[in-house]
């Protein structure tokens, strides 16, 4: 889908922040060689509640986010053993 946006965000125990980081940012990092024009976020909500933080991981590809790139960043994740659950939307610029 041109100009989509995929956001994916999921509850992470602050804990295991040090642990996690890298290894989604090599996730991403695999998505992108994978998928050439690839761009991947990893961002995270400012405030943590609950020992919990909210970590949120954004792609976009220049020549549209198809279904089959939303499709294989969630097997991905899947495979990789990610956080679950994993809550992913997709958003298009308003017109």
């Amino acid at each position: 889908m041109q100009g989509a946006i995929l956001y994916v965000y999921y509850k992470v125990e602050a804990l295991q922040h040090a642990a996690l980081a890298p290894r989604v940012r090599a996730f991403q990092a695999g998505l992108a060689r994978a998928w050439p024009g690839l761009a991947c976020e990893l961002l995270q909500r400012p405030q943590a509640a609950g020992g919990q933080e909210t970590w949120m991981e954004t792609y976009r590809h220049g020549d549209g986010l198809t279904e089959t790139i939303a499709e294989a960043i969630a097997r991905a994740a899947s495979e990789a053993g990610l956080p679950l659950p994993r809550h992913a939307e997709r958003f298009i610029p308003l017109r």
